[in-house]
């Protein structure tokens, strides 16, 4: 081959190689935006508008039992050593946890409202509500049951304010 001809073959692959580009970026363009995320409560409707207790309930099908009343009952005779673990991270240093809950009745409290009592952000006999629940439900991936069931969505936990743009905490009591 003469040297023209491998030239014009370059040109040739080089002009090619940039309309095959040009012709997958005005494909991808030609779709416009991805379609707008569901978020529940602001995109989306709102299955969790009591918080807490519209996702800590019975789940047979899993074999679990997640209701805060359960789980109560449960802390205030022993903390599972690994949740101990776990929550401890996210404890102020100056607070000692005993392994166990003070006797506290679920039933009709509206939950997490009345944690608040014990749990505030400036406590110092509970570690404070917000960061242990942050820290318990958003960390861990896959093993995580509110990041693996429920995608980790902070409006299951949170409302928006629409015309003020303030966030407040769902709260509500367990159903009977």
């Amino acid at each position: 081959m003469n040297r023209s001809f491998q030239l014009l073959i370059a040109i040739v692959s080089v002009v090619l190689a940039c309309g095959s580009a040009l012709a997958a970026n005005a494909a991808t363009e030609s779709k416009g935006p991805p379609p707008m995320r569901q978020i529940p409560g602001l995109t989306a409707p709102d299955q969790f508008a009591r918080g807490c207790v519209d996702c800590h309930v019975a789940m047979p099908d899993q074999k679990m039992d997640v209701r805060l009343s359960t789980l109560m009952r449960q802390w205030q005779d022993k903390v599972d050593p690994a949740l101990l673990e776990r929550v401890r991270v996210f404890t102020p240093p100056e607070i000692t946890l005993k392994g166990k809950h003070p006797k506290f009745t679920v039933a009709g409290a509206e939950v997490p409202k009345a944690c608040m009592t014990c749990h505030s952000r400036t406590s110092r006999i509970a570690p404070p509500l917000g960061r242990m629940l942050h820290g318990l439900h958003l960390v861990g991936g896959e093993k995580n049951h509110f990041l693996s069931l429920f995608q980790g969505e902070c409006t299951h936990c949170h409302k928006l304010d629409a015309a003020t743009g303030n966030w407040s905490l769902k709260s509500g009591a367990e159903p009977k």
